[in-house]
């Protein structure tokens, strides 16, 4: 159930077809994951819940709300890169350190433009941002029931340790054959610590919303 009405079923992934097709070593290699998003929860910690299961069939045990049509997928390797933002890198940096060199494959970063001929549904790997944001500390502040960080500020040394254990679960983008549409075409992004996901521990996640 959500804030005011059943929660909106969105996907059912399969961990085992995911370990399969080389997906994130820190997931469980079998069982299923259901996401139901709930759209009164925005700017919430639990914008999307997540249930895990490890039993042979979920399918017939409850009846979700399905305000979108059915479309299955499969999994194909992909690099993804980490921003600098991820990085918690300012570009003014890069200019001013006397080896720039080293510094380029992550400015080409900075520069490439966010491909929108098609949707990007990604499991694992570094999200494809849309705004500037240190997601990562952005989940740490949320799980925390924190304000949102101030990066004018000195951030608490341990807030950013333990924002270094974030790993992106699940980016699901807007997409117009599934009429998924989050806030004038933006992305939910789904995160959860490392060793929660290693446990199959998948109540404490943190969605954090983009769009443009």
């Amino acid at each position: 159930m959500g804030e005011k009405r059943p929660r909106e079923f969105l996907a059912l992934i399969d961990l085992a077809e995911i370990r399969t097709a080389g997906g994130p070593s820190w997931l469980p290699a079998a069982g299923r994951i259901h996401a139901f998003y709930d759209g009164e929860r925005q700017g919430c910690a639990d914008l999307v819940k997540l249930i895990y299961t490890d039993e042979p069939s979920a399918r017939e045990r409850f009846q979700p709300r399905v305000p979108y049509p059915e479309r299955f997928l499969s999994f194909l390797p992909a690099q993804s890169l980490p921003s600098l933002d991820w990085l918690n890198v300012d570009p003014r940096e890069i200019a001013d350190d006397p080896d720039e060199a080293a510094w380029a494959p992550f400015a080409e970063i900075e520069r490439r433009p966010v491909p929108r001929d098609a949707p990007e549904h990604r499991i694992g790997g570094y999200p494809s941002e849309i705004q500037p944001a240190r997601m990562p500390l952005e989940c740490e502040h949320l799980a925390r029931g924190l304000d949102p960080p101030n990066y004018r500020a000195q951030t608490d040394p341990a807030i950013e340790r333990a924002a270094t254990t974030w790993r992106l679960l699940l980016q699901i983008d807007s997409d117009d054959e599934l009429k998924m549409n989050w806030v004038d075409g933006g992305r939910l992004y789904i995160f959860i610590r490392e060793d929660d996901a290693r446990g199959g521990d998948f109540a404490k996640t943190v969605t954090l919303s983009q769009f443009y």
